[in-house]
């Protein structure tokens, strides 16, 4: 089994390229669309996250939700309750990471991974190849703070507890730079899973 692993900071366009990836038929894994989902239903999590911030539990038709606003303001002003999150959370994506990893590796000859911390937590070590989104600061900063409950400050924060984008180029990744729109990013992406595929036909002969 091949794994391309897919990262950038926030706003880079990381989930175009996974998109585009399905497209091609390669299951990919979401580290975010799995964080989301724990956060919106899993009863453990709502659980633990109440028991340590009650304050971000929402009543709605009688229902406990976590309010997510609330929570990422929490999160981005407080490193140690950062971490008190990722204590509870990275387990159970690590969990479902490994499942869909054994999930497909017998069935697919490529899968993507969509991590936006893919260096930072050590993934980029099983990663075959790793696609790194990349665009400029100001194109950067135009379509983040154009997403509901964004600030400058909370990009900073989340810039802040990232590598940087030199640090990641510098591990020699393939770069997909994302500025000029979807059809040049399709074209990059088609020449690149060419050539894995050849390079790969090639180390099989």
């Amino acid at each position: 089994m091949i794994i391309i692993g897919i990262t950038g900071s926030i706003g880079m366009g990381k989930s175009t390229i996974a998109s585009m990836l399905k497209f091609f038929g390669i299951p990919i894994h979401d580290s975010d669309l799995v964080v989301k989902g724990l956060i919106e239903t899993n009863s453990l999590v709502l659980k633990k996250i109440k028991k340590n911030w009650p304050e971000v539990i929402d009543i709605i038709d009688s229902k406990e939700i976590i309010n997510k606003g609330k929570l990422s303001e929490i999160i981005f002003n407080n490193s140690k309750c950062k971490e008190n999150l990722e204590k509870i959370i990275h387990p159970l994506v690590h969990k479902k990471r490994k499942m869909f990893l054994k999930k497909h590796e017998s069935k697919k000859k490529i899968v993507g991974m969509d991590v936006p911390l893919l260096y930072e937590t050590g993934l980029n070590k099983i990663c075959n190849y790793i696609f790194l989104a990349l665009t400029s600061e100001a194109n950067q900063a135009k379509r983040v703070l154009n997403r509901k409950n964004m600030t400058k400050e909370k990009l900073i924060s989340i810039k802040e507890n990232q590598w940087s984008d030199e640090m990641k180029k510098e591990q020699k990744p393939y770069i997909i730079n994302t500025t000029y729109g979807k059809i040049l990013v399709f074209i990059l992406l088609t020449f690149l899973l060419s050539t894995i595929f050849f390079k790969e036909k090639v180390l099989k002969a």
